[in-house]
């Protein structure tokens, strides 16, 4: 189906939604207020919030409100700050402390609904009358009423050539006269049933039921009753806010209607529209900054929304759930859907689709693609709710759309002129207009003629062929394809692959963009590179995806020196100057899909509608930050009252906590931090705009601060805190007099001891090294003891008697090998692994001999080990082995198994270790019987090789065997 389009200039702007689930007490906002130094105060049914960018602050009745429920927020010439409660009065607030004012002090009513300063008068309207307070004072001059019966419910103050108007719920419009310091009401007009009021410009705006009353405010000081003007058709509007290009907003609540929400009013003032993006129909408060151009809006039931008037970023919703892609013939737009496309506004849905597909097949049954051809598979069955679309792509004299179900030809005023019934998910043009067709499994074709086909057939078995091709792009006379495993081909009357020739050793790519003179592709982990193609191949810039917001990239394109990068983060703006970064703070909340930039706007393409950026107020945005100054200090965790005067610390006041803040921002999640504490050191960057400082060396201080806004791609620097920590007391000049002195003392002391401790050890020396030599003497006949050498003998002496005389020669040629070994070895402290293995493994067989060969043997040896370059203590296992053979093993034992295994550790040191599967910790009757002497002589030699017998030497006896591990 073929449409021509209406362009429908709808948006939605960005909105920022706070509640309980962020910073808010309670989701019913009842009063809003802007401070003169940007600080915004919101009144709650649970307590009243300060918010100055991303420092929030939350006092309730325990701080000193008079209640938590704040209808009413205003602010002196002071800067103070006044609350009115609904239902205990109204409190002053200096910063530190409130100071309640209720009926008990004279105020009229405790139920505060209004709250204006004139002058230096506060004005407080409640639910029973008018109450005039002395500001400097903080007294009630004056409470008002009316002289009806009917009670007096102020909805709102106006001032008009210095002259203060109420208006009134049920009593009408009055006059607060002021005569000798005495105060008293006239009523100028009985228009009643007023929720609110606001004087715009020289008029009333007088909110009734269904109606807006418009008076001009002159009237009002005529003798005579003005009468209104008055606008059906309206909501109740219980707040209105103007913004700098004087645009009336209105917040609705239809109290027992659905019909509220934020309103924006006619140029005329005669009509509404409701802005979209605002979840409530309950908005009773507006608040604006003109400043920021950000419009707050409270609502009763889901807390408080921040709506910016003049965005950058501006969404226009449509009625496709997804655009896929976007793009221009010359000024000729086109939107890809996931449900058809608008070329040059006529719009064409998927049945339009499928019908050239069908007449198509229905005239050419005989001559189509085959997929035994190596053409991808095409199913032309596919119905009109399964057709995917897949891209745009525009040859030289035409835009071509993608489908699963082939490729449809249209010239760029937005006629159909031709299909293709080709299935692919890549393809592109050659110099001379020809199409190049890419195959995800197969190859590539490169067509002569569309009609018929007529082709070239490139197989994907040659290396130049492009294979799994993600994108492509056109330069000069080359086509260039990027492939997701392939890296980077070209065709230029031939294919070439830049992996294969060795051009280009990156293989994973898979965006692109067009950069000024370059080419900006992507691969596939972030990294964007810079590529210019005039000279051949050269890579002119790598940016690493350290320095690109978010995890993936998404898409690329660019305007003028500016490349742009779509994350799943948001959008990054980045050129080699400074990056703009731009995401939900600004309203893009949803998926991006397309994205292109056309007459310095930058569309982007998204679930149910589009995104458009301005670029030149983008990269052009004026710098936001004015200001730097610290807020708190804590010293030693206790606040410091920091104001202009030096702060001078003393050497133990040298851990600082310092925050520090900026002028009010509109995103402050758009603040990035550091700070350097001398000029010649770098700077550190910050999680959080706090500087935490810990055991400062005494020295002057100069703390800079740089803030990088990357909501406008501006930085911001200034010294914010210049400090002292003076030196302690030991640092001072005849503290290190008195010190010199004592060290010369002390060392002549020392010295002199230092020569008598030297007599003392040279002689415990000498006497250690006796110790050390007898221990070698007992350490070598506790691996040769007598028991050992007799047993040995008389297993020879009984093979004899039996006539084994070959089992007797060849015990007796093992056993004088194990003797010559101990004799060659006993002068040495260390030997290598494999003499002390081969000894170990003599040892074993002369022992399992003995014990009938019943024992299973295992030695286990990491093979990483170099056995022969490796050295251990002399010896120093055998006494283990022996302590299994000898008391390991009874009878009762079925299977025994003696382990050793040797294992290589990260730290280089061996883990030795010794397992039986004996009797273990069962015989364990007596303690004295585990320790034998040859162990008790391993463990001293270990302790005056420098081993750690805690750490190094572990003997563990179980109902399962006895594992020993040692650490060499």
């Amino acid at each position: 189906m073929i449409t021509n389009l209406l362009v429908c200039n709808a948006q939605t702007p960005p909105v920022t939604h706070f509640s309980t689930k962020n910073f808010l007490p309670h989701n019913t906002v009842r009063s809003l207020h802007l401070s003169k130094n940007g600080v915004l105060w919101v009144g709650t049914d649970n307590g009243l919030v300060k918010k100055l960018n991303n420092k929030i602050t939350t006092y309730f009745e325990e701080d000193g409100l008079p209640l938590n429920n704040i209808w009413a927020i205003t602010e002196d010439a002071n800067r103070d700050i006044w609350v009115g409660s609904y239902g205990n009065g109204i409190a002053h607030f200096d910063g530190s402390n409130f100071t309640i004012i209720n009926t008990d002090e004279g105020l009229i009513n405790n139920y505060i609904t209004h709250l204006n300063v004139f002058g230096n008068f506060l004005y407080v309207g409640t639910s029973g009358g008018v109450s005039v307070i002395n500001i400097a004072e903080k007294s009630v001059v004056a409470s008002l009423n009316h002289e009806e019966s009917s009670l007096m419910r102020i909805s709102g103050f106006f001032e008009f050539n210095n002259t203060v108007f109420t208006t009134t719920y049920n009593t009408g419009i009055y006059k607060i006269s002021n005569e000798n310091d005495e105060y008293f009401l006239e009523k100028i007009s009985d228009h009643k049933f007023i929720y609110d009021s606001e004087r715009i410009g020289d008029s009333l705006f007088a909110s009734n039921k269904g109606a807006v009353s418009v008076f001009a405010i002159p009237d009002l000081l005529n003798e005579q009753v003005p009468v209104g003007k008055k606008r059906e058709g309206f909501p109740i509007i219980w707040d209105y806010a103007v913004t700098n290009d004087k645009t009336v907003y209105g917040a609705a609540w239809g109290v027992f209607e659905e019909n509220g929400g934020l309103l924006k009013f006619s140029e005329d003032g005669n009509s509404y529209e409701k802005v979209h993006g605002v979840d409530s129909k309950n908005l009773v408060v507006l608040e604006y900054n003109p400043i920021l151009e950000l419009l707050y809006a409270g609502t009763l039931d889901n807390g408080l929304f921040q709506i910016s008037i003049n965005p950058m970023v501006q969404y226009y919703p449509s009625s496709h759930k997804k655009t896929i892609a976007i793009d221009y013939f010359n000024q000729n737009k086109i939107s890809l859907y996931n449900d058809g496309v608008d070329i040059a506004n006529k719009h064409y849905d998927a049945s339009f689709f499928k019908q050239q597909e069908v007449a198509f097949v229905k005239a050419n049954k005989n001559n189509l693609p085959k997929h035994e051809d190596f053409f991808y598979e095409l199913n032309y069955d596919t119905p009109e709710t399964d057709i995917i679309f897949y891209t745009i792509k525009k040859s030289q004299t035409h835009v071509w759309i993608n489908t699963n179900i082939g490729l449809y030809k249209f010239r760029p005023n937005g006629a159909f002129e031709s299909y293709l019934p080709l299935h692919t998910l890549e393809f592109d043009f050659t110099s001379d207009n020809n199409l190049i067709e890419t195959n995800p499994y197969r190859g590539v074709r490169v067509y002569e003629s569309e009609y018929p086909l007529r082709y070239r057939y490139y197989n994907e078995e040659l290396p130049s062929t492009p294979t799994n091709i993600v994108g492509t792009f056109r330069r000069d006379s080359t086509t260039y394809f990027l492939s997701v495993f392939s890296g980077l081909f070209s065709y230029d009357k031939s294919f070439k692959s830049f992996l294969d020739t060795g051009i280009w050793k990156e293989k994973k790519l898979r965006h692109h963009a067009i950069f000024n003179d370059y080419v900006a592709i992507g691969n596939e982990f972030g990294d964007v590179f810079i590529v210019d193609f005039k000279k051949g191949f050269e890579i002119i810039k790598k940016i690493d995806r350290s320095e690109i917001k978010g995890n993936s990239i998404l898409l690329l394109d660019s305007y003028k020196d500016w490349l742009i990068i779509v994350t799943e983060g948001g959008v990054l703006f980045y050129n080699d100057e400074k990056q703009i970064f731009i995401n939900e703070d600004q309203g893009i909340t949803k998926n991006i899909h397309a994205i292109n930039v056309h007459n310095d706007v930058l569309y982007l393409g998204s679930d149910g509608g589009e995104y458009q950026v301005d670029m030149k107020n983008l990269v052009n945005s004026r710098n936001r930050i004015n200001d730097l100054f610290v807020e708190q200090i804590k010293v030693n965790n206790t606040l410091y009252a920091y104001g202009k005067q030096p702060v001078v610390l003393n050497s133990k006041q040298n851990n600082l906590e310092i925050s520090v803040s900026t002028n009010s921002h509109p995103y402050p999640n758009k603040l990035e931090f550091c700070y350097k504490m001398k000029d010649n050191s770098d700077w550190t960057k910050l999680d959080l705009p706090e500087i935490n400082l810990s055991f400062l060396e005494p020295a002057k201080y100069n703390l800079r601060v740089r803030v990088n806004d990357t909501y406008t791609g501006q930085w911001f620097e200034k010294s914010v805190l210049e400090f002292t920590i003076s030196p302690p007391f030991y640092e001072q000049w005849w503290f290190r007099l008195l010190v010199a002195t004592a060290i010369v003392f002390v060392t002549s002391l020392y010295f002199n001891r230092k020569r008598k401790q030297h007599q003392i050890i040279t002689a415990k020396e000498i006497a250690t090294n006796k110790r050390i030599e007898r221990l070698k003497a007992e350490a070598l006949l506790a691996r040769m003891n007598p028991h050992f050498i007799f047993n040995a003998l008389n297993s020879i002496q009984h093979l004899v008697v039996i006539g084994e005389n070959d089992k007797a020669s060849a015990y007796l040629i093992k056993f004088s090998k194990l003797v010559r070994a101990n004799l060659n070895n006993s002068s040495r402290t260390f030997i290598s692994l494999k003499e002390e293995l081969d000894y170990l493994r003599t040892y074993c067989e002369i022992e399992n001999e003995r014990h009938d060969n019943r024992i299973t043997i295992n030695f286990i040896v990491d093979p990483k080990i170099d056995i022969g370059d490796t050295e251990v203590p002399n010896l120093i296992l055998q006494p283990f082995l022996e302590n299994a053979f000898v008391h390991a093993f009874p009878n009762i034992i079925k299977n025994p198994t003696l382990s050793l295994t040797i294992s290589q550790m990260h730290d280089n040191k061996l883990k030795c270790v010794i397992s039986d599967n004996g009797i273990g910790s069962k015989k364990v009757s007596n303690p004295t019987q585990r320790s034998s002497k040859g162990i008790s002589l391993i463990k001293e030699r270990l302790h005056f090789l420098n081993y750690n017998l805690d750490s190094d030497l572990k003997i563990e006896h179980t109902e399962s065997g006895t594992t020993v591990t040692l650490f060499l």
